[in-house]
């Protein structure tokens, strides 16, 4: 989503970088082969990505950890509870001078410098039942890691563009 330079979040007169979540979940289907969860993005205040295929995630709130924006936004995204989000359990936590920190470890970190976005990608599992519509997506469903290799391969367009790299990242893993 493009957010044009004036309506950016600032500090004074700075314009700052806006992070982001996503959660790339696994499971094994039912044919022995790994799937991930996909949505179809459905935002009225972002035409030009809507309709694109996308993974669950979304913007932080304050005072939110990395962690619970993930599992608050696969909730309100896929109607999935997550189970594990890999790395959570590597996370070193310091504190110094009244303040805490969490080192963690991400799959990957992405960058769309144009929205100004900065994503942070994880591997999750999770359980429940995909919902089929919310307010900002629809048709969230399983697909197999194969097929998610052709359409990057043949039509990364149908990708939103700030997963793209994330997934193709997480295809070439997959089939290394």
């Amino acid at each position: 989503m493009y957010i044009p330079y004036d309506k950016l979040p600032r500090i004074g007169t700075e314009a700052l970088t806006i992070p982001f979540v996503g959660a790339i979940i696994e499971r094994l289907g039912d044919s022995g082969e790994k799937e991930i969860i996909v949505q179809t993005r459905s935002k009225e205040s972002d035409p030009k990505f809507s309709g694109t295929l996308e993974i669950p995630g979304g913007k932080f709130r304050a005072g939110e950890s990395i962690y619970q924006t993930v599992r608050r936004e696969v909730l309100e995204e896929s109607g999935l509870e997550i189970t594990l989000v890999g790395g959570e359990d590597e996370t070193l936590h310091t504190s110094s001078h009244d303040m805490s920190s969490d080192i963690f470890h991400p799959f990957c970190v992405t960058q769309s410098p144009e929205g100004p976005f900065v994503g942070f990608i994880f591997r999750c599992t999770a359980t429940g039942t995909p919902a089929s519509e919310t307010n900002e997506t629809k048709g969230c469903h399983w697909i197999k890691v194969s097929e998610l290799k052709t359409v990057i391969e043949t039509n990364p367009g149908r990708i939103y563009t700030p997963f793209l790299g994330a997934l193709s990242l997480y295809i070439a893993s997959e089939f290394k």
